[in-house]
């Protein structure tokens, strides 16, 4: 299969590299050699790559910079994939576009599955929104990937709080807000497995364990003993510009019929990722 990977430089697409078997043909494209807000390069790029399925991985994932940035919220998160889906469906090939829980308002007691109606509550949640009813509408051969609180890449939260555990520093995170831990390596070894049932639609991917960044911190502390300690936040103390969701851990009534392989426990996750 020839695969065009969006997003290759962030931690998910480095993943997917990582994880992806020798016999596929993946020509990745960073930012820099693709911007997917730029429609005139999209629709010039992919159809001349003649792929079979494009894994889009990029996102303006910044959530509170989206809240100050509207307009490349807009233009990354939901033309972007718009152009992708058009590009696309021009090659002949499917798309495999990567979304958010942040698309759910967190009001529901328990986790949410792909029959949920979503409500997002900021910028960054309505802008991936319109980038999955963009994607959805415009190329029938898609799936819709929801994931969250994602971790293990190197730039994200979690691997910015275990690099301040290691060094001595207290790590904070927050106690109120609980969405699905999912290690970056795990989801990327999700995806290609999905594309090959070829049964298009929109699909929850995350950790098997709803919890709080302060609990995985403290998790994290019980697996490795480190220097650093844990501090509690609260959403209210911290004055963020972006609402955050209460609970918007994801559970899926799909995928157990589809024969993928499961998530590993959240612990498990946790040592591979002190492990590298």
């Amino acid at each position: 299969m020839k695969i065009v990977l969006t997003g290759a430089g962030g931690g998910l697409g480095r993943a997917f590299l990582d994880v992806m078997p020798s016999h596929h043909d993946v020509v990745p494209l960073t930012r820099a050699e693709l911007d997917i807000g730029d429609h005139h390069a999209v629709m010039q790029t992919i159809p001349a790559l003649r792929p079979d399925l494009v894994l889009n991985a990029a996102a303006f994932t910044a959530v509170d910079a989206n809240e100050t940035d509207r307009a490349r919220a807009f233009r990354d998160n939901a033309q972007g994939p718009h152009s992708l889906a058009l590009a696309t469906r021009v090659a002949g090939a499917m798309l495999l576009h990567v979304s958010t829980d942040y698309v759910f308002d967190g009001a529901k007691r328990e986790p949410y599955d792909e029959t949920d109606t979503p409500r997002p509550l900021s910028t960054y949640g309505r802008s991936k929104l319109a980038g999955e009813r963009f994607v959805a509408q415009t190329h029938p051969e898609t799936f819709i990937v929801r994931t969250g609180y994602v971790f293990g890449g190197g730039g994200d939260y979690l691997s910015g709080q275990l690099r301040r555990l290691r060094d001595g520093q207290d790590a904070a995170g927050l106690g109120d807000r609980v969405g699905s831990p999912t290690f970056v390596e795990h989801l990327a070894e999700q995806l290609l497995p999905l594309v090959l049932t070829q049964r298009f639609g929109t699909y929850h991917l995350a950790g098997p364990e709803a919890a709080s960044w302060f609990e995985v911190l403290q998790r994290l502390c019980a697996l490795e003993a480190m220097p650093g300690s844990v501090v509690a936040q609260r959403a209210v103390d911290l004055d963020l510009p972006a609402a955050r969701p209460e609970r918007s851990a994801l559970v899926s009534v799909f995928v157990e019929n589809l024969s993928l392989p499961a998530f590993p426990p959240l612990d498990e996750a946790l040592r591979a990722m002190l492990d590298r």
